[in-house]
């Protein structure tokens, strides 16, 4: 691990100028770019080529050669194999203010619920039970949650990895943290974090990120730091998190910014820089995300473009040109459920090794499926339906109408299925669902490390 206390700062005028220059290029060339070996190497300017490419013409010649080039990769550094995760919401309250977001601290529609402890870890139970050993924490910029509860929950779901004799791992998504911070957290049991960056483009971030701890960043005793860099502070999280000794995961939001092509290199860029420079493994990969700017449930608060484009189309096409950017068996690109579930298994079926199934993106989300596994076991919920009525205050004790309360305080309008569904659809598309954290290593991932391609 490096032990210089420098971080990597990227080339902002390099890389929007990679994607001011980049060519539309025919498919005689892109089959020259992709067909030099089984694993392609490309510059960030060939990646920069692709990537506008297929945005002209998503349905064209290049974007099949893409698909088909993707998807054998896919199968030499994974098989058939794909990581199931689900997040797991906290609270809803935020101290910052996110143009983008449900959960900013200025929509005063958004019904805001912080989930006692033990309440969530039913639900860890409940997604442990489904096979799910990925569990990802996730809260708004609340400190006190992020300070005082998430502790407790990331020791005591280490206990129920324990009990249950799982191999599971712990996640957590929050504000960006101090490397000190970071450090606690993997001391409670924490075994990677999650932060997208939102835009690579701090302009576009100040734009768009207003105020709170992710518009400044925070200092080790969680005050904030008035004037601060949050686009710095945010860019730089991975690397204190890689030094605390924790995985990272990161990703640019799709649709914020409306140069596609600069926000796709700047995130290959970041990734290529993390691969060189820390000890990323298959066992302790990176994980490239794929978030996208969906609306809000609080509809009449949903600040979002009116010329904003649809991300389904392309949504497979840049799972694809993510793997072929970052050919290894240390790099799991995750497709996500804020696109319909066939695009979503199409984009795994091409490049991700990693994936949500059932997922709910609001604090208790899973209770109303936790309330009907009881019930089915012959158990009664009338005292867990009278407590959380009496934790939203606005819906009585049916299943059905605490549901519908628990839905209205997610954070992004997504494509829910049940985990069983998830699994059919992705049987169905050649791929099997881990029942653990780890991919089966297969010959040909066995014999590539996570830094044997050399980019050019």
């Amino acid at each position: 691990m490096r032990s210089t206390k420098e971080y990597y700062t990227p080339d902002l005028a390099r890389l929007k100028n990679l994607s001011t220059e980049a060519k539309v290029i025919p498919l005689a060339e892109a089959t020259a770019l992709l067909d030099g070996g089984e694993l392609p190497s490309l510059s960030l300017a060939e990646v920069a080529s692709l990537v506008k490419t297929v945005l002209q013409d998503p349905g064209g010649e290049v974007t099949r050669l893409i698909l088909e080039k993707a998807s054998a990769v896919r199968r030499a550094l994974f098989g058939d194999a794909v990581v199931p995760m689900a997040p797991v919401e906290i609270a809803n309250t935020c101290a910052s203010d996110c143009v983008f977001c449900g959960w900013r601290i200025s929509n005063r529609e958004m019904k805001r619920l912080r989930m006692p402890d033990d309440l969530i870890l039913l639900q860890v139970d409940y997604l442990l039970e489904l096979g799910i050993h990925y569990i990802e924490f996730v809260s708004g910029d609340d400190l006190t949650a992020v300070r005082q509860q998430l502790p407790r929950l990331l020791a005591e779901t280490q206990k129920l990895f324990e009990s249950r004799r799982i191999h599971g791992k712990t996640c957590f998504c929050t504000m960006a943290l101090t490397e000190r911070q970071y450090v606690d957290l993997r001391d409670a049991g924490a075994d990677a974090m999650i932060v997208w960056q939102e835009t690579y483009d701090p302009e576009v971030f100040r734009q768009y990120v207003t105020d709170g701890p992710k518009s400044f960043g925070i200092r080790d005793d969680w005050s904030l730091n008035p004037g601060g860099d949050g686009w710095l502070f945010r860019y730089q999280s991975q690397e204190r998190a890689l030094r605390a000794g924790l995985e990272v995961a990161l990703g640019t939001m799709l649709g914020l910014n409306p140069d596609l092509t600069f926000e796709f290199v700047a995130t290959v860029d970041h990734a290529r820089y993390l691969l060189e420079n820390y000890p990323i493994t298959a066992d302790h990969p990176l994980i490239i995300g794929m978030p996208i700017w969906n609306p809000i449930p609080t509809r009449s608060a949903d600040l979002r473009r009116d010329d904003l484009p649809s991300m389904e189309q392309v949504f497979p096409l840049f799972a694809a040109l993510y793997l072929l950017s970052l050919p290894s068996p240390a790099t799991w690109v995750f497709p996500n459920c804020r696109v319909p579930l066939s695009v979503q298994v199409e984009a795994a079926r091409v490049a991700g090794a990693f994936t949500s199934t059932e997922v709910k993106l609001g604090p208790g989300g899973y209770l109303p499926s936790v309330i009907h596994k009881m019930e089915m076991r012959g158990e009664d919920t009338l005292a867990l339906r009278k407590r959380l009525a009496t934790l939203l205050r606005d819906a009585g004790e049916n299943v059905d109408e605490l549901a519908r309360s628990l839905d209205e305080r997610e954070q992004f309008v997504h494509h829910y299925h049940a985990h069983e569904t998830y699994l059919r659809a992705l049987a169905q598309a050649g791929l099997q669902v881990v029942r653990g954290v780890r991919i089966p290593a297969s010959p040909e991932a066995a014999s590539t490390d996570g830094h044997a391609v050399a980019y050019s």
